[in-house]
């Protein structure tokens, strides 16, 4: 299961070497994909040697080399914050077993190789690979700017909460959103606020705080949990 520590080693890579995913990793990739699908009844696919599906120049970088793809099917953006909560998920999995991701959403529809049925996209997208490098650490919002304590005292817990909660990654790294902590004291929610991708982002900072609030063995729940 991924900790603290996965979230803290984990940032977006943007270029992968040439390397091929090994026949070991791609096996587990597919079974936590295949395992994620049935439990989240999304609609999530692997796809390897589908480097064209990068070929678009966003403004926030340009991702290179990447062996393969996790995309994500849907019909609309109903169920962004359920995506983006699992393909969390599945990016620190990935991290622990040693490859490097990065979410995109600026991406070539048109060449992405997944199967999408009439009237679904492909909604987001997260490369997949080993990376030139790690990645580097993002500059991020403080606690105060990120949080809302609507309680007397926050618990202890809390902080490890929201170091979770800063280092999720967010579209543009504009970290949109706030986590509550409501008036019990244990009661968690992530509000997000602006157009695009919110709801997405919303979902990652959730799977973050949940490894976080578990490894802190809080008592703890959300206000509007990942169904």
């Amino acid at each position: 299961m991924p900790t603290m520590e996965t979230i803290r080693a984990r940032h977006s890579v943007r270029q992968y070497t040439d390397q091929a995913i090994s026949g070991k990793d791609l096996a587990a990739v597919q079974q936590l994909v295949n395992q994620t699908r049935g439990k989240s009844k999304l609609d999530i696919q692997l796809v390897t040697s589908n480097p064209e599906a990068f070929n678009v120049v966003a403004n926030f970088g340009l991702i290179r080399g990447a062996q393969a793809l996790i995309a994500f099917v849907a019909d609309g953006r109903d169920q962004d914050r359920t995506i983006g909560y699992w393909g969390q998920r599945l990016v620190l999995e990935a991290q622990d077993l040693g490859m490097n991701t990065c979410w995109c959403a600026v991406f070539s529809k048109r060449k992405c190789k997944a199967t999408v049925p009439a009237g679904k996209i492909v909604r987001v997208i997260i490369a997949l690979g080993y990376g030139v490098n790690d990645g580097k650490e993002r500059s991020t919002k403080s606690v105060e700017q990120l949080s809302r304590v609507e309680c007397a005292q926050a618990p202890s817990w809390f902080d490890s909460v929201m170091e979770a909660a800063q280092l999720a990654p967010t579209g543009v790294n504009l970290q949109n959103f706030t986590v509550v902590l409501q008036e019990d004291g244990r009661t968690l929610d992530v509000e997000c606020s602006g157009k695009g991708l919110t709801g997405i982002d919303a979902g990652i900072v959730m799977a973050n705080v949940e490894v976080a609030a578990n490894e802190a063995g809080a008592d703890w729940s959300f206000a509007h949990p990942i169904r």
